[in-house]
């Protein structure tokens, strides 16, 4: 039956390049009873979803900015990963654009200072920050929590923000 389902990527009528776009969220003590926080991200190609994960994650996270930067690094090393297939399309671009809904992530990652307020977050984690300033190979932007389609992979969410985040992408991309 689902032989006749598949991804099909047209040429886009506005000219604009096929860029990965992730989304990133994550839901800090979804799991009260082991105190476990839940990732989701998902990445869009030309208008169409590509890639997606939402999993509750082993490793339990001690505050929620530390639970959003983590999925947000989480969410990064698939957006390399999905630069570099669209490369071999020869579809080259410069970097990746995720979006986060956290603006202390958000700033976090762009910023090479050290925090004492951040200590307790594991330094594998800061490799962001080298793909952020150094290297801009991730553009990481603030995006309203109540656009963000990661918000329907991790959460229950209403019906109306459910379409708004499906419009939502559909307006991006064009």
């Amino acid at each position: 039956m689902t032989t006749k389902l598949g991804l099909v990527f047209q040429r886009l009528k506005t000219g604009k390049p096929r860029v990965p776009q992730g989304y990133v969220d994550a839901d800090y003590v979804g799991d009260l009873d082991q105190q476990r926080f839940t990732m989701g991200y998902l990445f869009t190609v030309a208008e169409r979803t590509v890639s997606w994960k939402a999993e509750l994650q082993d490793t339990v996270a001690l505050s929620t900015i530390e639970a959003e930067y983590m999925t947000t690094v989480e969410a990064s090393k698939k957006a390399l990963w999905l630069r570099e297939l669209v490369e071999t399309f020869s579809i080259i671009h410069d970097s990746v654009r995720v979006y986060c809904d956290s603006q202390s992530a958000t700033h976090l990652a762009k910023d090479h200072m050290y925090h004492t307020q951040t200590k307790h977050i594991d330094m594998r984690y800061h490799k962001i920050r080298q793909w952020v300033v150094d290297d801009k190979v991730i553009d990481l932007v603030k995006i309203n929590t109540m656009k963000n389609p990661a918000d329907m992979m991790i959460k229950t969410i209403s019906v109306e923000k459910f379409r708004a985040s499906l419009n939502f992408i559909k307006i991006l991309q064009r």
